[in-house]
């Protein structure tokens, strides 16, 4: 039986050798016949790799300074924008301020014409209270005046009337003459209290 195994192992070991120098024969006959297409063949595979990475490097390289380029852009268009957006913020807050400033003076400009017509008022309605007053004096001094220019010329009157009745009855109509005037300057009198 050991001579079986060792018999089988050695008959293995030399079909492994006679199947590498088969191998190794085959390689050589693929050598000669493929050989220059394989080494050609690897030769540009490995030129192709080289082109390859040269252009993705290329590719890489253009496109981050397309990136670049384009970030830029953007950052110029969006400085461009800050800046309108803040000078519109600017003139929108000047011409707030103005509006406010124009309303203030509207505003002072309204209250100074309400204070000048107040005044106004005040004074025209002074002015009308002093007409009034001035007027009122007047026509109490003219009334009074007329009353006395009546009442002088009614005693003279009264008097001449009187003196005539005394010259015509000589007892009765002195005494009724005395009467009337003890009357009328009652009437005077009453007429005075009234005004």
């Amino acid at each position: 039986m050991t001579m079986r195994t060792g018999g089988r192992t050695e008959h293995e070991a030399s079909s492994a050798q006679v199947e590498s120098a088969i191998t190794n024969s085959l390689e050589q006959v693929r050598d000669i016949l493929c050989g220059a297409q394989l080494r050609e063949l690897a030769r540009r595979l490995s030129h192709t790799d080289a082109q390859l990475a040269v252009q993705a490097e290329e590719l890489r390289s253009e496109a981050r300074r397309r990136l670049d380029v384009l970030e830029a852009h953007v950052r110029k268009e969006i400085e461009a924008l800050s800046a309108t957006l803040e000078a519109q913020r600017a003139a929108s807050a000047g011409t707030l301020g103005n509006v406010a400033r124009e309303s203030r003076e509207a505003i002072a400009s309204f209250e100074q014409r309400i204070q000048r017509l107040e005044d106004l008022v005040t004074r025209t309605h002074r002015e009308f209270r002093q007409q009034f007053l001035e007027q009122s004096k007047a026509f109490l001094d003219e009334t009074r005046r007329t009353r006395d220019e009546l009442s002088a010329t009614f005693e003279r009157e009264l008097a001449a009337w009187a003196d005539s009745t005394d010259a015509a009855l000589p007892d009765s109509p002195a005494r009724e003459g005395a009467a009337e005037s003890e009357r009328y300057p009652k009437t005077e009198q009453r007429s005075d209290e009234a005004a």
